[in-house]
């Protein structure tokens, strides 16, 4: 392996951990010192500093990393309006039913929205000031502009070094490359979803921390490690959302509890009435078991599964 300085170093394996990018801001203006992103700790301590009370924050982006920030600006006393292209929040990474949960309590919390709407532009309006420019003609003043759009794998390297890739570092269910003696983990990676019989990019620690140990275990010669079910969290506000699974070939879906209590769950079944995945808001038993149902592929009586009178150990076949 060649540093940038020139000096090399001989490896027996090599790891390759480069990470994501956050994905940048698609209208003029992007560059502006006041418009923000969030991937790094540095992008944090700026955001930080940045957000204060009656500070008037525009997010580009309805997805997880946006509504956090809204809700915690909004929690410091700050402004907090969402643009966001789509016609829902979460469009690509929540079912419809969360959507709609996390729309009306948001709002009840006081953020705004603009749904269906994409930004035009952003431009300077004074020293401290800015002005962004909606597709519809409208313009939302802004102290600040934090862009949550996504993320891009760090697969420069990789491609450098001539191995394969496709939206990531293609890597097997023992996290090696096509070269046996180079390893990839993490956000940077196209991965095995072995339950799913698919590939995909997962952005997640756990993530991050499952391919490790079949990295480290290959590298050691130990026992394969056993496929692990995907799982993320987010905090909005003072709910805990969980997912676990990944909702793909789902038939059916089925909402335990009521959204209006601020405490369901949301389960993706298949046609064999098995779980695929599980979004549990301030549901940790749910979480949990649906997580163990995943695994385990039982199928489950739709019937007790949609009453949340039955605790949920009892809703397997």
């Amino acid at each position: 392996m060649v540093l940038a300085d020139g000096s090399r170093i001989d490896y027996e394996c090599l790891i390759l951990a480069t990470g994501a990018r956050a994905r940048a801001a698609p209208f003029p203006g992007a560059s502006l010192p006041r418009v923000l992103a969030l991937r790094t700790c540095d992008d944090a301590e700026r955001l930080k500093q940045s957000l204060k009370p009656h500070t008037r924050l525009v997010v580009v982006g309805g997805g997880y990393v946006g509504l956090e920030v809204a809700a915690s600006a909004v929690a410091i006393g700050a402004d907090a309006v969402v643009v966001e292209r789509e016609s829902r929040l979460l469009a690509r990474v929540a079912c419809p039913e969360l959507s709609s949960f996390f729309l009306r309590y948001h709002s009840d919390h006081g953020i705004r929205f603009r749904l269906g709407q994409s930004v035009a532009s952003v431009r300077a309006a004074g020293l401290e000031r800015l002005q962004v420019h909606l597709d519809s003609g409208e313009i939302e003043p802004a102290d600040i502009v934090l862009v949550g759009v996504g993320a891009i794998p760090n697969q420069e390297l990789a491609q450098a070094a001539g191995l394969a890739c496709e939206d990531g570092l293609l890597v097997d269910a023992f996290a090696r490359t096509e070269d046996p003696y180079i390893y990839g983990i993490g956000d940077c990676t196209q991965r095995p979803l072995s339950l799913y019989a698919r590939t995909g990019r997962l952005e997640s620690v756990p993530n991050a921390i499952e391919q490790a140990k079949q990295a480290a275990a290959s590298i050691c010669g130990r026992p394969a490690i056993p496929p692990e079910i995907p799982w993320f969290w987010s905090d909005q506000f003072d709910l805990k959302l969980q997912i676990a699974g990944l909702p793909f070939d789902v038939t059916e879906v089925v909402v335990r509890g009521d959204p209006d209590s601020n405490r369901f769950s949301v389960f993706h079944l298949n046609a064999e009435r098995r779980i695929q995945a599980v979004e549990a808001v301030d549901s940790a038993p749910e979480f949990m078991m649906g997580r163990q149902l995943i695994a385990a592929r039982r199928q489950v009586d739709v019937s007790r599964l949609r009453n949340p009178a039955i605790s949920i150990k009892e809703v397997a076949i």
